[in-house]
């Protein structure tokens, strides 16, 4: 049997179908051939980014919150008052190393936040401390677990897992689902290294799941090769033929109007050129070398932390994607090593995100203002670690974490939720008058997700757990 010729691309759907269809379901879509909500894409460029976006920044293997979101005073949390409070501090290990400093950082002015000595770096351009007003932290959040797989998809779903098995749905997926977008979004809902899941909204909601940014050229740039002539010319005869009264039956679940509407899809995102705008881990151009030197990568870096940050920047910004979600960085899973090496594994992955939080701060939104003021960040691990060293100097998986908020929708400079000062136990929390309270309840990834859903104005009523009202500035 003779081989297909290979031929440059010739346009139209023809350069993407088997290329973007493969993607597509490789990525888990929910539905057949991954059908993305919308039937043509018939202009040349793509829609103006605008409304309400939200972005997931997933710190995988359990960030330390003593160095970061939940720090305590070592003035008071001394060594020798450690079989008191079961917290053990030993911030002088980092004293001086990449650039920090031994010591609690307050942001400026007055400001209920409080942050561990990771938050401040001498000398680097961007600090976490400069979102301290569009910031909101929730400290206390019980992820009721202790393995990596099971936390990380109980806060992705806000359902507790069946074993390790993910339950439900995605909220970044609902999100996705229930805003109503002035503009529709060519993969409205973005996954870069995240798990995504979608157990009851059509497929057009479903995340396209890509590693980094070469996966994401790879599916929406043109193939370099090309079906035969008399293939090409079969599939688009058959195009305009009227349905048949089978295809009418088989079709009551949707199945070929979903295949249909990916096929439009892929001819659509070829003619939009949609790719361009994600080729800038290997492309030369200026654009791509200011991307590159803005978040610190080199060419060729697709994995690292700041060409997934970039990416999620690009998607956002170009009008691609109104939902995305990132993961960040190497797994920070210190068992065996102390806050030196927990603070070498988190730096790339912190530094990535000061930097998309400080381009998403300046870069100007159609809307007006700037992109900030239209996306909702959000910033996670599945868990924390241990207050106490074990005995090999490390910290383990400990329940109690705590995660930031920013953006639209944020009230900034809020805090809701505590951990006890012996051991580091959630605090119960009386959500209607925002404090700690025996009357309260524990925080559990439900309010997190109730709370992003009503920031939004989307219904929460299946989360059974009432918003963090406090957290939100209407």
């Amino acid at each position: 049997m003779s081989m297909p010729e290979e031929r440059a691309p010739r346009g139209g759907f023809s350069t993407t179908r088997r290329r973007l269809l493969g993607a597509l379901g490789a990525s888990g879509l929910a539905a057949a051939a991954g059908a993305l909500g919308f039937t043509r894409l018939a202009r040349a460029d793509l829609p103006l980014p605008s409304g309400r976006a939200f972005l997931f920044c997933h710190f995988p293997g359990g960030w330390d919150q003593l160095l970061l979101l939940d720090p305590r005073d070592p003035s008071r949390f001394t060594e020798a008052a450690r079989a008191q409070t079961l917290i053990d501090l030993r911030y002088q290990d980092i004293d001086g190393l990449y650039g920090l400093r031994a010591r609690l950082v307050r942001p400026r002015g007055e400001s209920p936040l409080l942050f561990g000595p990771l938050a401040h770096r001498e000398g680097a351009p961007v600090q976490l401390t400069d979102f301290a007003d569009r910031m909101a932290i929730v400290r206390g959040v019980d992820m009721a677990a202790l393995g990596h797989e099971v936390a990380y998809r109980y806060f992705l779903t806000a359902m507790y897992p069946s074993g390790t098995a993910a339950r439900g749905t995605s909220v970044a997926t609902e999100l996705a689902a229930l805003m109503v977008p002035r503009a529709r979004r060519p993969l409205a809902n973005l996954a870069i290294g995240v798990e995504s899941y979608n157990d009851r909204f059509p497929g057009s909601a479903s995340a396209l799941q890509v590693q980094n940014a070469e996966d994401l050229h790879l599916v929406l740039a043109p193939a370099t090769r090309a079906e035969p002539d008399a293939v090409e010319e079969a599939i688009a005869a058959r195009a305009l033929m009227p349905t048949p009264c089978s295809e009418d039956r088989y079709d009551r679940r949707g199945l070929w109007t979903a295949a249909r509407t990916a096929r439009a899809t892929a001819d659509g995102l070829a003619r939009d050129g949609v790719a361009r705008h994600f080729d800038f881990v290997t492309a030369d151009t200026p654009e791509a070398l200011a991307l590159r030197g803005r978040y610190g990568f080199a060419r060729g870096e697709a994995n690292h932390p700041g060409a997934r940050a970039a990416l999620a920047a690009q998607a956002l910004r170009s009008g691609v994607s109104q939902v995305v979600s990132v993961s960040l960085g190497d797994p920070v899973d210190t068992h065996f090593k102390g806050n030196a090496e927990h603070v070498r594994l988190i730096l790339p992955a912190l530094t990535a995100f000061l930097a998309l939080l400080a381009e998403l701060r300046s870069a100007p939104h159609p809307d007006g203002g700037v992109f900030l003021d239209h996306t909702t960040v959000v910033a996670f691990s599945e868990f924390a670690r241990t207050p106490l060293f074990n005995s090999y100097g490390g910290r383990d998986h400990h329940p109690a974490s705590s995660l930031m908020l920013l953006g639209a929708g944020v009230r900034g400079g809020s805090l809701v939720g505590a951990t006890s000062d012996v051991g580091m136990a959630p605090v119960r929390w009386d959500i209607d008058n925002n404090r700690a309270s025996d009357d309260g309840e524990t925080l559990h990834p439900e309010h997190l997700a109730a709370t992003l859903l009503a920031s939004a104005g989307l219904p929460t009523q299946r989360l059974r757990e009432r918003p963090l009202r406090a957290l939100l500035s209407t």
